[in-house]
């Protein structure tokens, strides 16, 4: 009885304040179709389908596409699976004049049409050697519903020695672009020549250190020095803009050209920002020129005449860049965003070139967990959704992967992940909340072409024309974005950062009349830290939906329209659309639908099941909840050959990849083929179906499908759960060969074949020569990696004492031997970039007849370079080496006795010998110099110690290597990592000491157990073989403390394997060819 009252009340409630509907439809809710889904317990967000009723069913609707045979994978190409998306990347209509790419202040063009840029930063270089695995992660932000990428490009590494360009391998930008356009994006290209990045130097070569200019301006000398790079990287990429047929859209020049010191006078160089401007014109550079200031400061902004960018945008991080605070910081939902846009560039798209999609983490500091749990997706709903509200229409979104800071590509105060994060995790898994968050906000705006010219209310949260937002204690506010093509609203809390339930209505004005919301309730509610994006008078297909409380994640309207929303599971929800229909036919399942004259209303509170609604047959409207709409995908159909297709829906699976049609025999009927990932059994869902497609296939291979009561496709994908996670024991399991790596010690060490310090001079800003030669290491072209300095000197005296001054950076560590005697080390701590240390020497021999000879052996580790950020401080010179020495009487008053210095680093410097890993994966150590790392390298035959149970007695370098096979089933993609297993006394047992981590050559771990906080280090595929080809695994231990050290165990951790269409018989093919140890003629 109560029920049919309450029917009966909202029946009145709807008459009420529908008066034109004079002929009124309900349906009860269908409470007999019960789902029963649980959350999937492995990575990534799966949920077994539920299942609708079938008809139409074939034999068979369980299907296993990668069983019995590798058919199915087309490998005449590489990279076939991407080039479905290729023809996203818009052509010219027939007849085009003018640039490609054109602006107003509303968004940019292409060819006429207005997009919205959604993009998100991909840093090519922080993933070396295998060019798939760069298609991969391409392919996951394609199927994020974004449009474009971004991405730095290293002067450093395409310029490491002045005047010569090197553009192989895993740093060819051509290649990277090539597949940014195969997988259907855009490409934003942010070449410099500063890019920051938490990379060393942020990106300068190490030679300018022996230039004398002050970086990044005008000067003449720096102009002469960065020509060769911003002419030919300029050049390089005029081939790939849009307007020459390629991805690249936006071109920016420097990086956040915001700051300069107190101290200098002529910031900013709009000079500068003129000549880059310039340099990309005259290579026939015809996108718009960007800019991205640090925060909304107005440098090179348009109308400022010199130095004037086409399109100002400036960068945002709300949270700033310490995950250990897990605390939301006040006022981070800043509300002036839209006034400072206008007050400054009026003229152009509101562009934030970076807008922060995670952080980076810092040597000491509490480890990517904290950044993931602090950058997740309630902060993604919240943060990006004032974006919106701010009228943002291009938005890079940094990171969104982060990679790895392998082979020494970091500056000082970062480690070896640069994981940030962010929505794509390091080892490519796409399992975070965060990724499937992005992914609904960025697939509205796929199909919401009418935010493209709404512009937020002028006031922002105040004074909108007939809307009105109540809520309890007036906690909520709202921003309106009014345009061509319905009307846009953010609503939120007041202050960002509660967390409580807050009920609220709404007055909105629409193009029939304005509405008091809910009409069939009495309140709606913001869950806890949320935000919502709210439509009114929104177009989808032909219909127009009035007003709808719950969001939109996507619509199609091809062959039937489909409408998907979703909203947090408790809450209340009402819709009300337009039609042409005056008494359509209505059902629903957990809904309730009202209809009559050309329009339909639905209410529906959001359970943990899937809900819907059905229309005439024709509309079809999907009531999820959010962690339901998280199993969205929409995707491309590419080539489409139906008339009218462009898409499809897709529910279920971990990743869909790409979709195509192609003709079946006869050409009149086409095959639907879906390209997806999977992590466990999965139930796909196919809406919107091309009308010519007659059968499916799943990665190439035919499968069974039913057809379900809403005409959608159904098929169930087997997965067989690969045991890719037998993996050997690194302790005992393999055979350790040991080698000592600082023979340097031994009396008959030769250094004959070291760069003698000869420089007298330097050109560096910061520390001027102070010692008879220079002792720093770019001066002589070793920029990575440790640094061995060798000083000979004579005993005149048996007292004597050092007096020693080294920097390396943040973190660095130092260690001092006189002969074979250890004298000191500084293991180093976080912040601290310099030692100075007195130090009595032991009693010394002296023969006046015939003075001995003594040898001081000094380590000082190179951290990386620092970043350049403050224009006029020339930071980026900051010396590595020693600063100052002297071997002083034992009064230390005067000095006694000169000392004759040689030094070393990575093999040759800056013409460095590995041309396949690039300019900074080695260091100075003795067994990097020999190339011992490198596959092929020979084992020295030495087992008696192992790193972890014996490790080093005394002070000094222990270098071991191995051989490691693992074999997996290779079309898995299984993340794979290396752990150091720190027990309670790990401190005790590694006593400071600090480790490399190598293989295959590739530098990809380093280990400083006592700042932290990182002891586990993916590898990603390609760098280390799982097909059962042999791995050569190498570790540099540095003991810098009496009593030596051992390392904590080590061991292989994999993730959960993912059945991959990535992988392809013959992938090996794929990465960027091998170099092997070659004897290294010469080294020492």
């Amino acid at each position: 009885m109560a029920k049919i009252t309450s029917i009966i009340a909202m029946l009145l409630a709807l008459a009420l304040i529908t008066p034109a509907l004079a002929t009124i439809h309900y349906v009860m809710p269908n409470y007999t179709w019960q789902l029963n889904h649980t959350i999937n317990s492995g990575p990534g967000w799966a949920l077994p389908l539920p299942k609708l009723p079938a008809r139409n069913s074939t034999s068979n609707s369980t299907a296993n596409p990668f069983t019995n045979s590798t058919s199915h994978f087309n490998t005449s190409s590489p990279f076939s699976y991407y080039t479905y998306n290729q023809d996203r990347i818009k052509t010219p209509p027939d007849g085009w004049q003018g640039p490609a790419v054109t602006f107003d202040n509303y968004s940019l063009s292409v060819y006429g049409e207005r997009i919205m840029l959604y993009s998100g930063e991909f840093h090519y270089f922080r993933l070396p050697r295998s060019h798939e695995l760069w298609c991969d992660v391409l392919a996951k932000i394609k199927a994020l519903g974004f449009n474009a990428i971004s991405t730095y490009v290293p002067w450093m590494l395409l310029e490491p020695r002045r005047g010569e360009w090197d553009e192989v391998g895993w740093f060819d930008l051509t290649m990277f672009l090539e597949f940014a356009q195969m997988a259907g994006l855009y490409v934003i290209i942010r070449p410099g020549p500063y890019i920051n990045a938490e990379v060393s130097g942020g990106g300068l070569p190490g030679w300018l250190q022996r230039t004398t200019p002050i970086l990044r301006t005008a000067d003449l000398e720096f102009l002469q020095a960065a020509e060769n790079y911003v002419v030919r990287v300029a050049d390089l990429i005029a081939k790939w803009q849009v307007d020459s047929g390629g991805p690249v859209i936006l071109y920016q020049v420097e990086n956040e050209y915001t700051m300069s010191t107190d101290s200098y006078k002529g910031f900013p160089d709009n000079g500068y920002m003129q000549w880059l401007i310039e340099k990309a014109k005259n290579a026939s550079i015809a996108v718009p020129i960007i800019n991205n200031d640090a925060w909304p400061a107005g440098y090179s902004r348009p109308g400022i005449g010199v130095g004037e960018v086409d399109i100002y945008g400036h960068d945002l991080y709300p949270f700033g860049l310490d995950c250990s605070k897990q605390d939301w910081p006040e006022n981070a939902t800043y509300t002036d965003l839209w006034e400072k846009h206008t007050s400054m560039s009026p003229g152009t798209p509101y562009t934030i070139p970076e807008f922060q999609g995670g952080a980076f983490d810092s040597w000491g500091s509490v480890g990517y967990d904290q950044c993931v749990k602090l950058f997740d997706d309630v902060q993604a709903r919240v943060l990006f959704k004032n974006n919106y509200a701010s009228g943002v229409k291009i938005l890079n979104v940094y990171m969104i992967f982060g990679g790895t800071n392998w082979g020494n590509l970091g500056h000082p105060y970062v480690y070896t992940s640069y994981d940030y994060g962010a929505a794509i995790a390091e080892d490519r898994t796409v399992g975070r909340p965060k990724y499937s968050e992005l992914k609904l906000q960025a697939n509205f705006f796929k199909v919401s072409p009418g935010y493209l010219t709404a512009m937020p209310n002028e006031n922002f949260t105040d004074g909108i024309v007939g809307f009105q937002i109540n809520s309890t204690d007036n906690q909520l506010v709202a921003t309106q974005m009014t345009g061509d093509s319905g009307t846009f609203y953010v609503i939120r809390h007041r202050d960002y950062r509660q967390t409580d339930d807050v009920a609220f209505t709404l007055k909105l004005p629409t193009a029939p009349g304005a509405w008091h919301l809910p009409a069939l309730s009495s309140n709606f509610v913001l869950s806890g830290r949320d935000s919502k994006l709210l439509v009114t008078d929104y177009p989808f297909g032909r219909f127009v939906l009035t007003y709808c409380s719950a969001e939109i994640l996507t619509w199609n309207s091809y062959n039937k329209t489909t409408l998907v929303l979703y909203g947090n599971i408790g809450e209340y929800h009402e819709l009300r659309f337009t039609h042409e229909w005056e008494d359509p036919i209505l059902e629903c399942s957990g809904a309730s639908l009202f209809a009559g004259n050309g329009t339909t209303v639905a209410q529906w509170t959001i359970g943990p099941d899937r809900q819907w609604a059905v229309v005439n047959n024709y509309v079809y409207i999907y009531l999820e909840n959010r962690r339901s709409a998280y199993q969205y995908w929409t995707v491309d159909l590419t080539p489409a050959f139906s008339e009218g297709a462009s898409s499809i829906i897709v529910y279920g699976g971990y990743l869909i990849r790409s979709a195509a049609e192609t003709w079946l025999e006869g050409r009149t009927t086409t095959s639907l083929n879906v390209m997806a990932d999977f992590n466990q059994t999965t139930t796909l869902e196919i809406m919107n179906v091309p009308l010519l497609a007659r059968t499916l296939t799943v990665n190439s291979k035919p499968v069974n499908f039913t057809v379900n009561d809403h005409g959608n496709w159904v098929v169930t994908i087997d997965y067989e759960y690969a045991n890719n996670t037998g993996t050997p024991d690194l302790v005992s399991g393999i055979e350790w060969n040991y080698r000592d790596s600082l023979p340097e010690l031994q009396s008959n060490y030769d250094d004959s074949g070291w760069l003698r310090s000869v420089l007298t001079t330097n050109n560096t800003d910061n520390d001027p020569v102070l010692t008879p030669t220079s002792l720093y290491g770019s001066d002589y072209g070793f920029h990575t990696g440790v640094l061995v300095f060798r000083g000979h000197f004579r005993a005149t005296r048996v007292k004597a004492a050092l007096n020693m001054v080294t920097r390396g950076g943040s973190g660095y560590a130092v260690s001092v031997w006189l002969n074979d005697q250890f004298l000191y080390s500084d293991i180093g701590s976080v912040g601290t970039d310099g030692n100075q240390k007195l130090y009595y020497l032991p009693d010394l021999e002296v023969n006046y007849d015939n003075l001995v000879n003594y040898t001081l052996t000094v380590l000082v580790d190179n951290m990386g370079l620092e970043e350049n950020l403050y224009v006029g401080r020339n930071l980026m010179k900051s010396p590595r080496g020693i600063m100052n020495y002297g071997i002083f009487d034992e009064n230390v008053q005067a000095t006694v006795m000169e000392v004759d210095w040689k030094l070393t680093g990575n093999w040759k410097g800056e013409y460095y010998a590995d041309q396949v890993r690039g300019p900074l994966n080695e260091g100075g150590f003795f067994a990097e110099r020999m190339g011992y790392h490198l596959p092929g390298a020979p084992l020295s035959g030495d087992t008696s110690k192992n790193p972890f149970k014996d490790g080093l007695d005394k002070p000094g370098v222990g270098f071991w290597s191995a051989k490691l096979t693992i074999n997996w089933d290779v079309f898995y993609d299984t993340p794979l990592s290396f752990k150091f297993l720190e027990a309670d006394d790990y401190k005790t047992i590694t006593n400071g000491c600090r480790a490399l981590l190598y293989v295959n050559g590739y530098q990809f771990g380093r280990y400083i157990p006592h700042l932290g906080p990182q002891k586990e280090f993916h590898v990603p595929d390609g760098i280390i073989y799982t097909n059962g080809t042999e791995n050569h695994i190498a570790i540099i231990m540095w003991a810098p403390n009496e009593g030596g050290a051992k390392l904590p165990w080590l061991s292989l951790k994999s993730g959960h394997p993912v059945r991959s269409v990535r992988i392809w018989p013959g992938q090996m093919n794929s990465f960027v060819a091998e170099s092997y140890y070659d004897g290294r003629e010469g080294s020492y």
